[in-house]
């Protein structure tokens, strides 16, 4: 649908830069725990963070292809995009990447910014193939 109301538009601008604020500090917390507990060379919590973002990304894209008329709104979409745009930082995995490259780092770099473009796509992958075979057995 194609709404002339430009208030609509800021207050769903508004939402999905609150959500995406929230998943911020959401990563920001998780990273510093993931961090605590797993010592690495690599730093391995954006890579799971970006991951597991990635894999709810790719559910939550097939349940709203197949739901969206029935049973979500568009604030329920807002929240998850604002929400999961703001929880994966695929600038801070390459930075990350590049830092490491920059600090004579070099294979754990090449291998850290290989993973960041392979793992999250095949999150994102499974995550869609694994809703849909989940909502093939329910609708």
């Amino acid at each position: 649908m194609i709404y002339n109301n430009y208030s609509y538009v800021l207050v769903f601008t508004i939402l999905s830069c609150f959500f995406a604020g929230f998943g911020a500090v959401c990563r920001f917390a998780l990273t510093k725990g993931i961090s605590s507990i797993i010592k690495s060379k690599v730093p391995v919590a954006t890579l799971s963070i970006n991951c597991f973002a990635s894999f709810v990304l790719g559910v939550a894209f097939n349940v709203f292809s197949v739901f969206y008329s029935i049973y979500f709104s568009n604030f329920v979409f807002v929240m998850f995009v604002g929400f999961l745009g703001g929880f994966s930082t695929f600038s801070t995995a390459i930075f990350e990447g590049v830092d490491l490259i920059q600090n004579k780092k070099i294979k754990d770099g090449v291998f850290l910014l290989s993973y960041e473009l392979v793992m999250p796509f095949a999150a994102a992958s499974i995550g869609y193939f694994f809703s849909m075979f989940v909502l093939i057995n329910i609708v």
